[in-house]
């Protein structure tokens, strides 16, 4: 009839519905999902509310005849990410004050066609930059006028002229937003191989103390048991990815934080697959670990090293992704250890060839 055919796959659906329901009724799990979500929420509005929209300011005093440079200066440097902040001070002395104390980032005083500008310790490059060209316009003017010639007519030409952008790669902002998703999708497979790998460990030794185990062992085959237990807690494990999942794409949905489209179907549905394969692989290997032990104070000697060797694949991930193409960072992924958290990572990135998930599968 098979290994799992018949009375024996009725017998492991029991044990999965019994770890499932026994699990899911905890207040750990409740618990733990709703905190998840609520931190994967919190971060994302976090970045929507102060990080991608963070403005930098600068904020530059005049002084004497370099006041007209204040209103060209503002215009043609501020934009929607920098804002160049322009004020008048009655003297230099007290702008140099004001510089020391930290209220002004630049003092410009002097003539405009050749200011001294005053700062503590650097200036910004977008405003030395803007006001080195004012500065030279300025000085154009002044030497077209004192040769007869009419500034009026050359500058609205100089006004009119402008460059033409020509763009090299149009993808690279939806790269860097599949990066940043990618990320998201290694640290979530990590934490939940991790968490739910120590769970099913844990529950092997539980019911080895509390000697249910024997009980257990009468009436089914420890091989039923053994996937029973894997495939409930992986199960429950799946749940609370997707919600966490869902919870994160409504969250961007509504933040905009990074545009929908480029969060393909993919990067989703990658995770949850390499999730169930990650976790019985792992799983299986808890579970030997924990059957090593009888009490829960010695389950760390034994689940310690296959923790490091999944904390060693996150960090591996990282040079992964900034390595997409190379052979040895490919090779990994490939292999079963690693590549229940870097392929799928690589997958949301968008550097996995259709063979290469194929093959680490």
């Amino acid at each position: 009839m098979g290994r799992f055919g018949g009375e024996a796959l009725h017998t492991v659906l029991l044990i999965v519905r019994r770890e499932f329901i026994t699990r899911a009724r905890s207040r750990l799990f409740i618990g733990g999902t709703v905190l998840l979500m609520a931190l994967m929420v919190g971060y994302i509005i976090v970045q929507d509310l102060f990080i991608s929209k963070a403005v930098t300011t600068v904020n530059v005093g005049f002084a004497g005849g370099a006041a007209v440079l204040a209103q060209p200066l503002k215009a043609a440097a501020s934009s929607d990410k920098f804002k160049v902040d322009t004020s008048t001070v009655a003297s230099v002395a007290d702008g140099l004050q004001r510089v020391r104390a930290g209220k002004l980032d630049a003092l410009v005083s002097g003539d405009p066609g050749g200011p001294d500008v005053s700062v503590m310790n650097d200036l910004d490059p977008t405003v030395a930059a803007t006001l080195d060209a004012l500065v030279k316009q300025v000085a154009l003017s002044r030497a077209l006028t004192a040769t007869g010639v009419d500034p009026g007519p050359i500058e609205a030409q100089i006004g009119r002229a402008a460059i033409h952008l020509q763009v090299l790669d149009p993808n690279a902002k939806v790269r860097t937003e599949r990066q940043v998703v990618a990320i998201f999708v290694a640290v979530l497979l990590y934490v939940a191989l991790v968490l739910y790998g120590q769970i099913v460990a844990a529950g092997v030794v539980e019911e080895k103390a509390n000697r249910i185990i024997e009980i257990l062992m009468s009436t089914v085959r420890a091989r039923q048991l053994l996937f029973g237990k894997v495939v409930g807690i992986g199960l429950l494990g799946l749940i609370q990815l997707v919600l966490v999942a869902t919870a994160a794409l409504i969250a961007v949905a509504r933040t905009q934080v990074i545009s929908v489209p480029s969060v393909e179907v993919v990067s989703v549905l990658g995770g949850l697959l390499w999730f169930a394969l990650g976790f019985v692989f792992f799983a299986l290997i808890f579970a030997a670990g924990g059957s090593m032990v009888s009490r829960q104070e010695d389950l760390g000697s034994v689940t310690a090293p296959i923790s490091m060797l999944l904390v060693g694949t996150y960090l591996a991930y990282f040079w992964v992704i900034s390595n997409p193409t190379n052979p040895l960072a490919v090779g990994l992924s490939l292999l079963p250890p690693f590549a229940p958290i870097l392929m799928p990572a690589r997958m949301a990135a968008g550097d996995a060839a259709a063979w290469q998930v194929v093959a680490a599968v």
